[in-house]
């Protein structure tokens, strides 16, 4: 009897370590947060790019690792986008599949939602972004030897169609591998009862394609309701710059198979001279030996 309350005892004890242990795991999952931002350029399908934070040490870090699910105006395996794994900055990005795009064609207003679900590190989450359609009209042009960069802002309405939008901020920029670089000497402007900017192009020494093309045009930055829009056109404003193909070719700075013929050659003949002089002088030696050799005989 003492036995079989002995074995009762150690599985209640066990029970209750597991079940201790389960608590103390879902107790020491953390909070995360997810950011989402709309980014479209040229009128293309968008990109929904996403971040990842949690709080630690009264400081919001990113976190790296995360897969974040993606959906397209509900929450619904039909209206699944993807999924996205951060960075090691915490943040990740993916286009809206073309499989949407009669269905985004169609829309004025549309909903993003990405989800963190069944995560080892955090407790579920999920964030929404609400987006209003809209587009930039961009137009360049010369008029007495001044470049001019024009843009419009337009939001689509499902009873009147594209409607332009005033009060918004936008900034004409050229675009560039990095960042964009401001094109005017202003740093940004606010479109007009017509949703319309203008400015003047004032840079110069851009560098450009072969034929001197640059990417020039405006950018609305993280708007609440239309979220970031670029638009940009090649023009002919930069500097020509001629494909640079000497990697290629022997130089000091090319790869070893490229070493210069003269660095080849005389190096060679340095060595070859000094280890034949050397031989020539061991040479030499043993002659002697002989020499001497015979004379004392």
């Amino acid at each position: 009897m003492k036995q079989v309350i002995s074995i009762g005892f150690i599985l209640l004890a066990l029970c209750l370590i597991t079940f201790s242990v389960q608590s103390q795991s879902k107790a020491a999952k953390g909070t995360i947060q997810i950011y989402l931002a709309y980014s479209q350029f040229n009128n293309d399908l968008p990109v929904i790019k996403v971040s990842t934070k949690t709080k630690k040490d009264q400081k919001f870090m990113p976190v790296d690792g995360v897969e974040v699910n993606l959906f397209f105006n509900s929450e619904t395996a039909s209206n699944f986008m993807g999924r996205v794994k951060t960075d090691i900055h915490g943040n990740g990005s993916l286009s809206l599949p073309v499989r949407f795009k009669t269905q985004w064609d169609s829309m004025a207003n549309f909903k993003f939602i990405g989800t963190v679900t069944q995560n080892s590190r955090f407790d579920d989450q999920s964030s929404e972004l609400e987006i209003t359609k809209a587009k930039i009209e961009l137009k360049l042009d010369v008029v007495d030897s001044t470049r001019n960069i024009h843009a419009k802002v337009l939001a689509f309405h499902p009873d009147s169609g594209w409607v332009a939008q005033p009060e918004i901020e936008i900034k004409l920029i050229v675009r560039r591998m990095l960042s964009d670089l401001k094109a005017t000497e202003e740093e940004s402007y606010t479109t007009d009862a017509n949703g319309e900017v203008s400015g003047e192009y004032n840079l110069s020494n851009i560098p450009g394609d072969m034929q001197g093309n640059i990417l020039v045009g405006a950018k609305m930055d993280e708007n609440e309701l239309y979220g970031t829009l670029v638009a940009a056109k090649p023009v002919k404003w930069g500097i020509r710059v001629e494909p640079d193909n000497s990697f290629a070719k022997r130089s000091l700075w090319a790869t070893r198979d490229k070493t210069p013929l003269w660095l080849l050659i005389f190096p060679n003949i340095i060595i070859i001279s000094v280890w034949g002089i050397i031989f020539y002088l061991i040479y030499q030696i043993i002659k002697l030996k002989k020499l001497g050799k015979r004379d004392t005989i």
